[in-house]
């Protein structure tokens, strides 16, 4: 036989089931207010983070010069990864003429996906202009 519930057990059990207003107001003030200081604390760590090339985008350079790369900055959060630049692309040989796209990268949670591009031009090849005027 089944024994009947007192009001008070009910009552109770009804306030548990019921969440207040003034609960899920909270909960939402607390969650909006999370997601502005989070976004807050990651422009003040990630402001002057960077990834730029040392020197000039498109190098020109006459067959047989020497090619000396100034590399890249990479800023990540706050800190100074530079060492990290791994450079692909297209193998520089300075005695032949051509356009070569010296590509820059890091592997960085912050710049993983992002890469710099040099072109250097070597002699005067057929096309060079594209890259020297814009």
């Amino acid at each position: 036989m089944a024994r009947k519930k007192s009001n008070v057990a009910k009552s109770a059990e009804k306030a548990v089931k019921k969440t207040h207003t003034a609960t899920l107001v909270l909960a939402v003030l607390f969650l909006i207010v999370g997601a502005v200081a989070g976004a807050i604390a990651s422009a003040h760590l990630t402001k002057n983070d960077r990834f730029e090339l040392n020197g000039d985008k498109v190098v020109r350079m006459e067959i047989g010069d020497a090619f000396f790369d100034e590399g890249a900055t990479v800023i990540s959060f706050g800190r100074d990864v530079s060492a990290n630049v791994q450079v692909g692309g297209d193998e520089l040989n300075a005695s032949v003429e051509g356009v070569y796209q010296l590509v820059y990268t890091i592997d960085d949670i912050r710049w993983g996906n992002f890469q710099r591009v040099r072109v250097v031009i070597v002699g005067d090849p057929e096309g060079a202009e594209d890259y020297i005027n814009g």
